[in-house]
């Protein structure tokens, strides 16, 4: 995920009566300390706006530099090249994921093949990923840490996620966990190719990075 930034920039109004919280979002939200249940209210509304709550504040994480832009884009169209269009998976981008009793979390990419996550009478309303299978984060400086750490520990919450992976903005270093061998680290760099048995499927650090460095 990118970079967070910037001052308090809008207005929260929380109301509690029974429980009950409402929102008023005068503008794009950041940097505000809410609670879970008052985030998830947030993300429940339709908006423009990609939040992610960290440590009690929730952050708008809208836009990205334009070599985040860049990996993302690589690594979801080389996935949806090898998936096609005609099987159960599909490959989503800064779309919510939907965490068991924790705040839900927004990955760059996303693979789920569970029907149901698509299925218009059965999907989650708003949308809402409840079965990620692959998980891709872009690193960037201020959200490393998060990334690495409580935000992956959320998706681990996940029963079907069964690759993490982190890509490297500055160099062609891309680190990779898998369910299967307990989360540990492999570390993949320069020209190398990523094999995911899952899905028989496989990243050329060359074409991920096709473009960027």
């Amino acid at each position: 995920m990118d970079a967070i930034s910037g001052p308090y920039n809008s207005l929260l109004l929380l109301v509690c009566c029974d429980d009950q919280y409402a929102i008023n979002i005068m503008s794009d939200m950041h940097g505000i300390p809410i609670t879970e249940v008052a985030f998830e209210k947030l993300i429940s509304a339709e908006s423009s706006y990609r939040y992610e709550l960290i440590d009690g504040v929730v952050y708008d994480m809208t836009g990205s530099t334009p070599e985040h832009a860049d990996l993302t884009y690589n690594v979801a169209e080389l996935f949806k090249t090898q998936l096609g269009k005609q099987g159960p998976c599909r490959v989503y981008q800064e779309q919510y994921v939907f965490i068991p009793d924790r705040p839900a979390v927004i990955p760059d990419v996303v693979v789920t093949c569970n029907v149901a996550d698509r299925d218009k009478d059965q999907r989650l309303k708003p949308f809402k990923v409840r079965s990620p299978l692959i998980v891709v984060e872009v690193l960037s400086p201020s959200t490393e840490h998060f990334d690495r750490t409580e935000k992956f520990d959320r998706y681990k919450l996940c029963p079907s996620l069964a690759v993490y992976i982190l890509v490297n903005q500055e160099e062609p270093l891309v680190e990779v966990y898998h369910s299967s061998t307990h989360w540990q680290q492999e570390y993949y760099t320069g020209h190398q190719t990523i094999h995911l048995d899952q899905l028989d499927l496989e990243l050329l650090l060359d074409d991920v990075y096709e473009g960027v460095l």
